[in-house]
């Protein structure tokens, strides 16, 4: 909630979901709205839609996590991807900092236009007026924390 957010609005709002039996709904909703979609070149919700094909009886978007969070904010608000993206990546450094693992999932947000999702998810308050920005899931590693993967080189540029 003090993420740094445009304006000081606070528009953000979060929804933490942290039931087993929701979760494996919210999971199973989810993969079954894949499965109806067919990859399409350049798509990058291809990777979601092939694993829906590729294990339709177990594909679990959340990873199994005993947590997750969205982050909505109204349709239309011009800083609304920035100001949940910062929200949920303070809650992704805490959550390491203390040990937990925490990943960004982004098929909630790529099903904010979905009726079938929105219709299940208005009951637990996300709203027909807000976007779902983005999702994190929290949780214990299975294993240890994986090594993060090599800076790419000639991403910042100096200027003085």
């Amino acid at each position: 909630l003090y993420a740094a957010n445009g304006g000081n609005h606070q528009v953000v709002r979060l929804t933490v979901f942290t039931n087993r039996k929701l979760l494996d709904e919210i999971s199973a909703l989810v993969r079954g709205e894949f499965l109806k979609m067919t990859p399409r070149e350049g798509l990058y919700q291809n990777i979601a839609i092939r694993n829906a094909h590729n294990r339709p009886n177990d594909y679990d978007f959340s990873f199994h996590a005993p947590v997750l969070i969205m982050a909505t904010a109204p349709l239309g608000w011009p800083n609304g991807m920035a100001d949940s993206a910062s929200a949920l990546q303070n809650m992704q450094v805490a959550a390491s900092a203390i040990g937990l693992g925490a990943c960004w999932v982004n098929q909630p947000h790529w099903l904010t236009e979905n009726p079938v999702l929105r219709s299940f998810l208005r009951p637990y308050g996300i709203r027909d007026d807000e976007e779902i920005y983005g999702s994190i899931v929290l949780g214990h590693p299975d294993g240890a924390m994986p090594t993060p993967a090599p800076r790419k080189e000639g991403r910042v540029t100096i200027i003085s």
